[in-house]
């Protein structure tokens, strides 16, 4: 009796999952706990490459736990105090968790950006980010001087925003306890790469991103929206929206 019933429940499982009515939403994410072997907790955070909103703090003992991740092979972007950081790849099981124990943070690199305007125009208070990680929206010092860091070696887009000219963007690699220059020349206004419309030249305030047509709009692809959530018209919406 107690099979016969356990094999009806799984034939209208199944039933219902071929008609869509099966809700997996749970299974679309997953929980990765792990332990740093050392770290300062006022610097030290995880998160996710590609998708910085996927954070979590680390505890005095190292340990962190990070929730709501895409279910999946990801990569951990973590830095653990002012000069050590690393990058992690794992693979998070749908609706579990995966469990890294004893991780050891390396020596971290830094990029010092040398920001440049033509003719000697002002570019205090611009901002550079760091595509895909935590460091968003730093603030230019008054000379365009800035030291981004502690970052994992790897190779990072500098998306540099300056009012009155298009973002502009960079590519740069960086290597364990490396100190790196990088120099962004911004365009002039006759060079072919200055658009003049709409938010490449202003940027988009609140994490917003630029459209091709000059505008701000919520998203852009999948990735740059919370988990469990895709990017239909620009807008990031949930599996059931129309």
């Amino acid at each position: 009796m107690r099979q016969t019933v356990y094999s009806v429940m799984m034939a209208l499982a199944l039933m219902a999952s071929a008609c869509g009515g099966f809700d997996n939403t749970p299974f679309r994410t997953g929980t990765v706990r792990g332990h740093l072997t050392e770290a300062d907790t006022s610097r030290a955070l995880v998160s996710l490459v590609g998708n910085p909103d996927v954070r979590g703090p680390v505890a005095e003992d190292g340990a962190f736990v990070l929730e709501h991740v895409p279910a999946g092979p990801v990569e951990l972007f973590i830095v653990a105090s002012a000069d050590k950081a690393v990058r992690l790849p794992v693979v998070v099981p749908g609706g579990g968790s995966a469990l890294l124990r004893g991780v050891e943070p390396r020596a971290a690199g830094f990029l010092e950006l040398r920001v440049r305007a033509p003719e000697r125009q002002q570019v205090g208070g611009g901002q550079v980010s760091v595509a895909g990680t935590p460091f968003q929206r730093l603030r230019l010092k008054e000379d365009g001087s800035l030291r981004v860091g502690p970052l994992p070696e790897g190779c990072y887009t500098l998306e540099a925003s300056v009012t009155g000219f298009p973002v502009k963007k960079a590519e740069a690699c960086v290597k364990e306890s490396e100190s790196k220059e990088v120099k962004i020349q911004l365009p002039r206004p006759d060079d072919d790469d200055f658009v003049n419309h709409g938010c490449a030249i202003t940027g988009c305030e609140h994490g917003g991103h630029c459209a091709s047509d000059g505008q701000c709009v919520e998203c852009l692809s999948d990735d740059q929206c919370a988990p469990g959530l895709s990017c239909r018209n620009e807008q990031c919406e949930g599996p059931g929206a129309p």
